[in-house]
């Protein structure tokens, strides 16, 4: 079977991650697997050295890699014109859009090979009322949590198939951890965005420094890039915590970054199922969330992790604190957060694409 997976451009986010890791894994099944991006990373702001790590990794894995140099451009008749002439090129057996912005490029293409597509959040980044177009040009739809499988459920009349993200296998741990480290390491991993809500982590430091003093402050890691960098980084500065909330740019090293963490933190407004909350889960790390959509299929209160409102400060401070001050809890996390991971596989995410692909008429 040749698969065609499209996004809209290579960089470390969830969507982007799953790509890979599934364009891994299809290749070691015997498939042909093309990723497509519909821009290169630099023209959409996004790390140039990444997408380089990124496409070098789909081609040593057994991938092809293709860019159609859209970059930020809106002209719907061009990238529909690129488009259909790579698909009649390529002439694969299923064409997989993780982008809603593939899908209008994708109306009318040549060949027979349906069209799935996932929606990698919980919000809608487009009006609603373009279900009815995707309807006419999508197969199926993949819900990647029950949050998005009740968003589809609501607006398509497709078959929807629910299948979770997962983590690569090169994100584990041996043993869980028995204790937060003397260093007290805090990771978030995700573009610096309105979304992932940045200014409430610098919030939460704040908010500890002037309960613990300097001494005793956590560190707070923070890799991802994005238009805000700049911002958010002056805003540790205003706050009086820039020696300790380090926004480290975008990484390629997380699972490194994440063997060198005591506790991984969420603060995002909303999220589909973050792929670096099960990366971080797999690595045996505690976590501390925002009690919203994606967030809460995955960290369970009190077993792997604590979750707090979202907005609350003091109350996700709190969260950190316990994690950090009460070892039993603490490793009793780390178990959960290894245990809870394995319901999460590479393996099992694979199968279930393929699957679908079989089912909707994929040769």
């Amino acid at each position: 079977m040749h698969i065609v997976s499209i996004l809209t451009s290579l960089t470390s986010g969830g969507a982007e991650m799953l790509v890979v890791n599934l364009n891994k894994e299809y290749a070691a099944a015997g498939h042909r697997s093309t990723v497509v991006t519909l821009a290169d990373a630099h023209s959409v702001g996004n790390s140039a050295e990444m997408e380089s790590v990124l496409r070098q990794r789909i081609m040593e894995e057994g991938g092809e890699y293709i860019s159609l140099h859209l970059g930020t451009s809106r002209n719907p008749l061009n990238g529909w014109r690129k488009m259909r002439t790579l698909i009649r090129r390529l002439n694969p057996d299923v064409i997989h859009a993780h982008t809603a912005r593939a899908l209008l490029m994708l109306l009318a293409h040549p060949g027979n090979a349906p069209v799935v597509l996932t929606h990698h959040n919980s919000k809608l980044s487009f009006p609603v009322g373009m279900f009815k177009l995707f309807d006419r040009i999508a197969a199926a739809y993949v819900a990647i949590s029950k949050e998005t499988e009740a968003l589809f459920a609501q607006h398509v009349r497709r078959p929807i198939a629910y299948i979770p993200n997962a983590a690569s296998k090169s994100f584990s741990a041996s043993s869980p951890r028995t204790s937060p480290s003397a260093k007290r390491q805090i990771l978030s991993v995700g573009t610096i965005s309105e979304q992932k809500h940045y200014d409430l982590l610098v919030d939460i430091a704040a908010v500890l420094k002037a309960r613990v003093g300097p001494e005793r402050m956590p560190h707070f890691n923070i890799a991802g890039n994005g238009v805000d960098l700049e911002s958010m980084r002056a805003l540790a500065v205003d706050r009086g915590v820039a020696d300790h909330v380090h926004f480290l740019g975008e990484r390629s090293d997380i699972a490194q970054l994440m063997a060198a963490s005591d506790i991984y933190l969420n603060t995002s407004r909303y999220e589909g199922m973050p792929v670096a909350l099960l990366e971080a889960m797999a690595c045996g790390l505690p976590i501390v969330a925002t009690r919203v959509a994606g967030n809460t299929e995955l960290v369970l209160e009190g077993k792997n992790g604590l979750l707090r409102p979202l907005d609350d400060a003091e109350a996700l401070a709190d969260a950190i604190l316990m994690l950090l001050d009460d070892t039993h809890l603490y490793g009793q996390c780390s178990a959960a957060a290894i245990e809870q991971s394995t319901s999460f596989s590479i393996e099992n995410t694979c199968a279930n694409h393929l699957a679908l692909f079989m089912k909707i008429g994929a040769r």
